[in-house]
């Protein structure tokens, strides 16, 4: 054989060999290498009870959306009564939860699950429905799963 057809035979067996214990995955699939030496990654549990205290604190904003999205919406008349609607979120969400992704740049991936809603508020002055003290009713409810990712630090959207 020749030099140059062994030389290639021997790169073409590193580079097999590279794949088979995992070292070119990350690059093979878009994402970043790891590192030579890798951030420590938290722990699964801690990582669990940041995404918690993040997911209950998402819901908050969420909570102040609907305010500024009630407020924001115009009042129409609908006959003799007046409507408003808006969008709206459940006060709690659905599901929360923390996966760890093998990664060290991004350890964890965190998937929440929550409840949409699109109300109508009517009453018979534009006041009452502006206000809160008209009847509300939800038209339609969609379930929403937003992804987040944990950088190391802090979890972020």
């Amino acid at each position: 054989m020749s030099l140059k057809r062994n030389l290639l035979l021997l790169t073409l067996l590193l580079f097999l060999s590279a794949g088979s214990l995992g070292l070119l995955r990350p690059a093979m699939a878009g994402l970043p290498a790891v590192s030579a030496s890798p951030t420590p990654i938290p722990e699964r549990a801690a990582a669990g009870r940041s995404f918690s205290k993040f997911c209950n604190t998402w819901m908050t904003k969420l909570a102040r959306r609907e305010l500024d999205n009630r407020r924001s919406a115009r009042p129409r008349r609908s006959g003799s009564k007046w409507v408003l609607e808006y969008i709206g979120y459940a006060k709690h969400h659905d599901r929360c939860e923390a996966k760890a992704t093998g990664v060290s740049q991004n350890p964890y991936i965190g998937k929440m699950v929550y409840t949409e809603a699109k109300y109508r508020a009517s009453g018979k002055t534009k006041e009452s429905v502006r206000n809160g003290s008209a009847s509300v009713i939800s038209l339609a409810e969609t379930e929403v799963m937003e992804i987040f990712r944990f950088d190391g630090k802090k979890w972020v959207y």
